[in-house]
């Protein structure tokens, strides 16, 4: 499908937001892979201005355009070639993030784009005339809420339905941007078989539950460190730990840190799958199912996520991280999940080891990408 007539949009006020959600929303909604994001979590934290979006300057964009077909036999050239259309359509949005931080870096947040390298080259320049006002001249993408979590775009098994929190898009997009931009690194995505529930064994370190509201205090460093080794973005600041942690705790999410005479070491999440339910109930976009969203919390599903878990590098060798999967194993088990799907880590980081070890199989792959202004 080929587009003309584009319009460019960089919403800044409660009704643009709106309409910038509602174009993110329908390019992908006919998707039957694509799972849809809670729609609370969605409106108020990534389209109303969260802390950390302030600080990065964060800008809404969509693109519209009207969809060409093919000019029919003996048609005047004069003739327009519209695909039944008589408004433009949605065709590609983004979140531009212009951190600080990252000596000129601009990120291309939550990306959905139809499959047209028009499109996609309108958007990359668009974003990247945004970001020379800011001094920026490198591009990234995609990323997910904010860098250095679920970066890049999906490249393979896209016959499997994405777990939650995972990034997603079509087969096309990662073919369109390695067309434009440059690769920079991969990740794998492991998904880790719930057996019998492992044994407690007499770890090093001392395991109590936690919330995930911790890691914004003195757990900070422990999420830096688990998230460090699986990312080339920026460091994980205070605002963007913030805005993390609020994401992930709009579902129901456990947690246990590891004590060493009192000093945390270790720490490691895990929560539900629910993205089969959000995909049925579409997000809670239509208003008549927004009612069923609270039912999530309390859905029995047979996979688990791993969102993340790291030891403290001084720390590291002691058994404390295999002691924080075996316990998040027996919950995963107590909670009947089947399976655990962790990460995406950089394949080449010491957790994939740790999970091929206990048996994990990488499942899909995913590539980020960067482009020179």
């Amino acid at each position: 499908m080929a587009y003309f007539n584009y319009v460019t949009h960089w919403p800044a006020d409660w009704w643009g937001r709106r309409a910038f959600s509602a174009a993110w929303w329908k390019i992908y909604a006919d998707d039957p892979r694509w799972s849809p994001p809670h729609i609370a979590a969605w409106n108020f934290l990534v389209c109303g201005g969260a802390a950390y979006h302030r600080r990065v300057t964060a800008r809404l964009l969509y693109m519209e355009a009207l969809p060409r077909r093919a000019r029919a036999p003996g048609a005047f050239p004069s003739q327009p070639a519209i695909a039944g259309a008589v408004f433009e359509e949605p065709v590609a949005a983004a979140i531009v993030l212009c951190e600080p931080s990252a000596q000129g870096t601009l990120y291309l947040s939550m990306l959905h784009c139809v499959n047209d390298e028009e499109t996609l080259d309108r958007l990359l320049e668009a974003a990247l005339e945004y970001g020379a006002e800011m001094n920026c001249t490198r591009l990234v993408g995609p990323v997910d809420i904010v860098p250095g979590w679920n970066d890049g775009a999906l490249i393979n098994c896209f016959h499997l339905s994405p777990p939650l929190h995972t990034p997603y898009n079509p087969p096309y997009l990662a073919d369109l941007l390695g067309a434009r931009m440059t690769s920079s690194y991969q990740t794998v995505l492991l998904h880790l078989p719930v057996n019998a529930p492992p044994e407690p064994d007499d770890g090093p370190a001392t395991l109590r539950p936690a919330s995930p509201a911790e890691l914004t205090g003195a757990l900070s460093p422990l999420l830096a460190a688990a998230l460090a080794p699986h990312s080339g973005t920026t460091p994980l600041t205070a605002d963007a730990a913030e805005l993390l942690v609020r994401w992930i705790s709009f579902h129901p999410t456990a947690g246990w840190i590891a004590l060493i005479e009192k000093e945390p070491v270790g720490c490691i999440y895990v929560q539900p799958d629910l993205a089969s339910l959000l995909q049925r109930f579409h997000g809670g976009r239509p208003l008549w199912l927004r009612p069923f969203l609270p039912l999530t919390r309390r859905w029995r599903t047979p996979r688990g996520r791993l969102l993340f878990g790291g030891v403290d590098p001084a720390r590291r060798r002691r058994g404390v991280g295999r002691q924080l999967l075996r316990q998040a194993l027996r919950f995963a088990a107590a909670a009947g999940w089947r399976t655990l799907v962790c990460g995406p880590f950089v394949a080449s980081s010491p957790a994939v080891t740790c999970l091929q070890r206990a048996g994990a199989q990488i499942e899909q792959r995913y590539e980020l990408f960067e482009l020179d202004g």
